[in-house]
């Protein structure tokens, strides 16, 4: 049988893929990418994730509040570096994030999703 060993967390490494510039989730949207980590950070808005993608230079990091993207991101046995496409998807009369395998194909409903989000993401409920 083949000795397992214990993952051991070097604070350094994990640090170093969440040092480059922010971009919003957007980035990201219907786009295959490599996301390389993830961690909870207290900001003034409060605990929030922060989700590293990318590699090299074009390594790049967005916050989220999306529980879908979280339950993904913070599960103990996910592994890093992983491929997936992002996606806006409906749920009734509310739109969220979640993450599909990097093969899934986009469709106009998916750019349409997107552009949905994309006008009205800012508005406030009243």
């Amino acid at each position: 049988m083949n000795e397992v060993m214990d993952f051991e967390e070097s604070e350094s490494l994990n640090e170093d893929i969440f040092d480059c510039e922010y971009t919003s989730v957007d980035a990201v949207i219907n786009e295959v990418t490599v996301f390389t980590g993830c961690k909870e950070r207290q900001t003034e808005n409060g605990t929030r994730t922060l989700i590293a993608y990318g590699e090299g230079i074009g390594a790049s990091a967005f916050y989220t509040d999306s529980k879908k993207l979280k339950d993904v991101v913070l599960d103990p046995k996910r592994k890093y570096p992983f491929r997936a496409v992002i996606k806006v998807v409906r749920y009734g009369t509310m739109y969220g994030f979640k993450f599909f395998p990097p093969n899934t194909p986009i469709t106009q409903e998916d750019r349409d999703n997107f552009e949905y989000y994309k006008r009205n993401k800012y508005k406030k409920n009243r």
